[in-house]
């Protein structure tokens, strides 16, 4: 092999001068390759702006307890690229990811072509090498022309809440952002879709009569009715049957939403058996870091002591701050600590103000490897708000974020939100390894 520890860092450089919103490059690539993408047959495709990581999560774990083999592709990664790919349910290894990459990088012989489409080519490579019962295939941004469209068919799409997000990639409106979106759905196609705003919704109702695609709306054809947070069960109303489904062990109440979209999914998907025990049993073993998770066993959890707790959330945009805000009111006994970092073309002004009140103060941080807003930028911004209690500070990493909010303070929790890219470098310096 040719410097094979040096693939990713190269295929990261990959940046065409031309835009291309089509997916031909991608198209003469996997043609070149003998069309690997036409030899998985079953395939769940999932888009939306928040919860795709988990009902992808909670889908692969309602399959695996059927006693499914489950490849799954999903971005961006925490720690590291093989987070992405999971085979059979688990990572792929290092050699053979090297291998697809070398291999897709040699075919393509230096032609344009982005990150994304090559490193989802290699993806596709590996699901055709190492076939199983289902793919489940989250797209990357938007749907129409994410790399990930080139499949022909699903037995299912899903659409999980759509809100503003990515705006300089998907455009700076709903409308906009959700027709993008919908090109995931195939003409005469299913899709599962996850409650939605009532102008997302006539835009997919719309969508769907044009294309004669059969949709299951939320709050329509399926819903929670009821969550019983004494008995941690949420009854479920689908096909004219109630069913009790087990809260998941992710914390946050969006989950359970997430959970229900991943089950009406397995319900109204039509080619493998319905089985209720894989429900329950999938929903309690999903695991999804990073989303509202608490660390209490690594480095950082030792560093602060008993009388904080640590919880991490990759979430970046409005919709996941309000997540967050629900949280923080069920915490409303104790202080709570913010502590963020963001990536430029996001919000963190108005992430943080819809949050000011809830909390003690504000640590900013940089985010590695990465163009992040400046902390000081948005300190600035932040210091020009009427003066109140909000304590603002920079600081150059986690452990000096934790070390300021430990000499000012005796107690509370500390919530690390903002981005999935801080998220995975809060992981590495606690000492979390992703399996």
């Amino acid at each position: 092999m040719n410097n094979s520890k040096d693939i990713l860092n190269r295929l990261e450089l990959l940046h065409p001068k031309k835009i291309d919103l089509s997916l031909n490059r991608l198209k003469i690539l996997l043609k070149n390759l003998d069309n690997p993408h036409l030899k998985i047959s079953h395939v769940i495709h999932i888009a939306g702006t928040n919860g795709k990581g988990s009902v992808t999560a909670f889908l692969r774990s309602i399959f695996e307890n059927l006693g499914l083999k489950v490849n799954v592709y999903t971005s961006p990664h925490l720690r590291k690229f093989n987070e992405r790919i999971r085979l059979d349910s688990k990572l792929i290894s290092t050699k053979f990811l090297y291998e697809l990459l070398e291999e897709c990088e040699n075919i393509n012989g230096g032609k344009q072509i982005t990150f994304f489409e090559i490193t989802t080519a290699a993806a596709f490579l590996a699901f055709s090498r190492k076939k199983a019962d289902i793919l489940i295939l989250e797209t990357g941004l938007g749907g129409r022309f994410d790399a990930t469209n080139v499949i022909k068919n699903s037995i299912c799409s899903v659409l999980t809440p759509i809100s503003i997000d990515h705006t300089n990639l998907l455009g700076n409106s709903l409308t906009k952002i959700t027709r993008e979106k919908l090109g995931i759905i195939k003409p005469n196609s299913m899709a599962v879709i996850s409650n939605q705003n009532s102008l997302v919704k006539n835009l997919i109702k719309s969508y769907a009569k044009k294309n004669n695609v059969k949709i299951y709306q939320e709050g329509q054809d399926w819903r929670i009715i009821k969550k019983d947070f004494k008995k941690k069960i949420f009854h479920f109303e689908c096909k004219e049957r109630i069913l009790k489904f087990p809260f998941p062990n992710l914390f946050g109440e969006h989950q359970i939403d997430n959970a229900a979209t991943a089950v009406a999914t397995f319900l109204y998907q039509k080619v493998f058996p319905i089985n209720l025990r894989s429900i329950s049993q999938g929903i309690i073993k999903t695991k999804w870091p990073a989303r509202m998770q608490k660390l209490d066993s690594g480095k950082l959890s030792k560093f602060t002591g008993k009388n904080f707790e640590i919880w991490l959330d990759g979430g970046h945009n409005i919709h996941a701050c309000e997540a967050v805000s629900k949280v923080f009111r069920k915490w409303n006994k104790e202080k709570i600590f913010l502590i963020i970092g963001m990536v430029e073309g996001k919000d963190p002004i108005n992430f943080i103000n819809k949050l000011a009140d809830q909390i003690e103060s504000v640590s900013i941080l940089p985010i590695n490897n990465h163009q992040y807003i400046h902390p000081n930028k948005i300190k600035n911004i932040l210091n020009k708000r009427p003066k109140e209690k909000l304590k603002i500070q920079c600081c150059t990493g986690i452990f000096e974020a934790l070390d300021e909010i430990k000499k000012n303070y005796n107690s509370g929790k500390v919530m690390i939100c903002g981005s999935l890219y801080l998220a995975g470098e809060v992981l590495e310096k606690d000492g979390y390894v992703i399996k």
